[in-house]
């Protein structure tokens, strides 16, 4: 499991990630970042941001999956790294907390996201999309 940043035409870094459960599945398809947090505050659990029990991590980057308007569905931190790169989440895409912020750093609002299961490579999916020349 891994996200990849295109920019520029170019696949700029891949980093591993943690995904949905088969009983709570990350939306698949395009989706637009429409919120972003530093210290996101964890309001199915009522954590606030910051605290070491929060299982969100340091940053935020919310997307309108399934008609949601970005405070379900993200791409976030985490207080257990060790996750990482297993299907455990409620279905947001999770990332260490160094790798969230670099992405976080690069992703305005508005973004285009795409997730996607099929095993097609980073590279082909990118060229059809039109993201870097073939």
């Amino acid at each position: 499991m891994e996200l990849a940043v295109v920019d520029e035409g170019e696949i700029q870094a891949i980093y591993p990630v943690s995904i949905g459960t088969r009983f709570t599945p990350t939306p698949e398809g395009q989706h637009t970042v429409t919120v972003k947090a530093v210290e996101p505050y964890d309001r199915k659990r009522d954590i606030p941001g910051g605290d070491e029990d929060n299982p969100l991590g340091t940053r935020w980057i919310g997307f309108d999956a399934e008609g949601t308007d970005g405070r379900i569905y993200g791409l976030h931190g985490t207080n257990d790294p060790d996750s990482i790169g297993d299907a455990v989440t409620g279905g947001c895409v999770r990332l260490d907390n160094e790798s969230v912020e670099d992405v976080f750093s690069v992703i305005p609002i508005g973004t285009k996201i795409l997730i996607k299961s099929d095993g097609e490579s980073f590279q082909n999916t990118a060229i059809k999309k039109g993201a870097i020349a073939p």
